[in-house]
């Protein structure tokens, strides 16, 4: 290291950590101050959240109270109503038995019918809309005040608006209990279109065959309910002045705490806001018969007379046409919120004032500490740069030892290999100087006999020859770039590796194009070399025909090599760990782990080229083999690296 690089390391301990807190503290103000921008926007949000689901939670319990309410009360009215036509029609029957008994003895039956008849005809109740009406049990009408020409007439096929023959079901009840209630629809006097339910009550006069009753539309009788239930309305008060409103499903307010809202229409009375949007929500839950909540601007809030935003939960009341309902104002959420954000600027501006104390102190601490430290540094460096040096250089020492080792095993067993395919060649040759010997010894020997043998002796020294040069070749460490033709190259490599088989116990299939390229051959000879002798490793443990083979293309400016066997493949669990350096499956005696580690290191660093494996499964005369497949994709021409 440089003393111009020492020292500026040295200032960037002094000072760095100055700067660093002056930084952090920046960046911690800038931080709170957006944290407090979204804290205050969460909260408001949350707040928001809250204040509307608590308020919608209150206003939807007023308005099932209110509307639980309002149902008890329609119900007992129809209870009260029942009770009312009941009572009635008692009264009716004490007055025809009354009769009848004080003149059965002394007038005769149809005396009695009419003076009965005319004891009950001019009586009203229920603001004058009951009456009573008699039939017969052979279905003729005796007594109808409101339609004194159907009196006389046959009621055996009369039916209501639903179809129901009236009179025939109420024989058929009174057959079997004396007294019962009857529900029919019909129409009103003053109403002829529509269809009205009515409640009916009737009891069997046995001394004239005879049953009297009396019946009540349901809507006529609900309308003193109504007022009940709007007057039950009217009672109920809320915090901050809230209360219970009613329309009906034309828009009419019903109940209003402005009493001059009442009778008015919530848009044309200009006290909603008309919006297209709610009045489609309003419209919805009116057609589903169901509740829900809705959000509009009221034109003039009570206690302020200006617009607000207003939250409302409205119910439908099943059969009256009602809409009860009851909301609150979003303006009382501003003023809790306003008191929320005074809260977080005080919280604000403690953090600040905190942060700027605590940073001016720390800095003046650092300071020191970092001058203190950097001192310390320097006497250190020197050391340090020292150490560095000497465990470098018997790192790099101790790598090309591990490197010299691996290139003397292979070249031990390439020694092994030339010497077992010498043996042949020098067996021939042996052989032909031995017949010539004996063939002059004993005068037989001719000129064509010495001239074929002499060849043959030529023919096997220059072969000796050739593998001394590939031997040699390999053996080359020269850093050289060089024309060549990759073919010969794969036969070098092949002879140098294989030439412990004999030719039956392996068969090399090789796909070779006529390539020239530029790079290092000696270099490309040993990555050749060390994949083969893995093959051959992986060879020793199979049984049953070797295959090996060699393909070699040209592409792009790229040659691309493929080399792959039938040995089975390399186990999984390693595959992806062979290029490491000092990894290997062998005994410690018989490799290194540094073979494949510098082959890559060669193509990768020195060729420019790239290096992989993978298991592959292939068909090959109808046969499936697995094994190892080495991918080498190098350059055409290679340009001579500097590392």
């Amino acid at each position: 290291m440089s003393t111009k690089n020492e020292k500026t390391i040295l200032k960037i301990i002094k000072y760095s950590p100055p700067i660093l807190i002056i930084f952090i503290s920046t960046f911690l103000i800038i931080f709170i101050y957006i944290e407090y921008n979204t804290t205050y926007l969460q909260e408001k949000k949350i707040m928001e959240k809250e204040f509307i689901k608590f308020n919608k939670e209150i206003v939807k319990n007023n308005v099932d109270v209110a509307y639980n309410t309002i149902l008890e009360i329609k119900k007992n009215t129809e209870i009260e109503l029942k009770k009312s036509i009941k009572q009635r029609v008692y009264e009716a029957i004490d007055i025809a038995n009354r009769i009848y008994n004080e003149n059965k003895d002394t007038k005769d039956k149809q005396t009695i019918k009419k003076m009965i008849k005319d004891a009950l005809i001019d009586i009203r109740f229920n603001e004058g809309r009951g009456y009573y009406y008699i039939y017969s049990f052979d279905y003729i009408c005796e007594l109808l005040p409101l339609d004194k020409s159907l009196e006389g007439k046959s009621f055996y096929n009369y039916q209501d608006s639903n179809g129901k023959y009236l009179i025939r079901d109420m024989i058929k009840q009174l057959k079997l209990d004396n007294e019962g209630f009857m529900t029919w629809y019909y129409h009103k006097p003053n109403d002829m279109k529509n269809n009205y339910k009515k409640i009916g009550f009737n009891v069997y006069f046995k001394p004239l065959d005879w049953f009297i009753g009396t019946g009540e539309y349901v809507d006529d009788y609900e309308e003193s309910a109504k007022k009940s239930a709007l007057g039950y309305l009217k009672s109920l008060r809320y915090l901050n002045n809230n209360y219970i409103f009613a329309i009906d499903y034309d828009g009419t307010y019903l109940f209003h705490i402005k009493k001059e809202v009442v009778g008015q229409n919530v848009f044309k009375f200009d006290d909603v806001r008309y919006d297209k949007n709610l009045a489609i929500k309003i419209s919805d839950i009116v057609e589903n018969g169901t509740e829900g909540y809705i959000t509009y601007i009221q034109n003039k809030k009570p206690d302020t007379n200006k617009p607000t935003k207003k939250t409302s939960f409205i119910k439908i009341v099943p059969s009256w046409n009602w809409i009860i309902g009851q909301g609150f104002y979003d303006d009382r959420f501003e003023k809790t919120l306003e008191e929320k954000k005074l809260f977080l600027e005080k919280k604000f501006t403690n953090y600040i004032s905190n942060i700027i104390i605590f940073s001016a102190l720390l800095i003046f601490i650092l300071l020191f500490v970092s001058i203190l430290i950097s001192k310390i540094l320097q006497k250190k460096f020197q050391k340090y740069k020292n150490d560095i040096k000497i465990y470098v250089n018997e790192n790099n020492k101790q790598r090309d030892i591990l490197a010299h080792q691996s290139k003397m095993t292979a070249m031990g067993d390439m020694i092994a290999n030339i010497a077992h395919q010498w043996r042949q060649p020098l067996s021939v040759i042996t052989t032909a100087a031995s017949g010539v010997k004996v063939n002059n010894e004993l005068n037989l020997l001719e000129s064509d006999s010495l001239n074929k043998s002499m060849d043959l002796i030529v023919e096997q020294s220059l072969f000796l020859s050739h593998i001394i040069e590939d031997f040699k070749d390999f053996l080359n460490s020269k850093n050289e770039k060089t024309y060549f033709n990759i073919e010969r190259v794969v036969d070098k490599a092949i002879n140098l590796a294989y030439g412990k088989f004999e030719n039956n116990e392996f068969e090399i299939i090789k796909d070779i194009d006529n390539i020239q390229m530029e790079n290092f051959e000696n270099q490309l000879l040993q990555i050749l070399i060390n994949i083969l002798k893995n093959s051959f490793d992986q060879f020793e443990k199979i049984v049953g025909k070797r295959l090996l083979f060699i393909s070699v293309k040209a592409k792009n400016n790229k040659v691309k090599i493929l080399i792959k066997d039938n040995a089975g493949g390399i186990q999984k669990d390693i595959i992806e760990r062979i290029f490491e350096p000092y990894f290997t499956t062998k005994h410690q005696y018989q490799g290194t782990g540094m073979g494949l580690y510098m082959i890559e290191e060669i193509v990768r660093k020195h060729m420019h080229g790239n290096i992989f494996v993978t298991n592959d499964e292939y068909e090959y005369e109808n046969i499936i083999y697995k094994g190892a497949n080495f991918h080498i994709e190098i350059p055409l021409k290679c340009e001579i690296s500097n590392k």
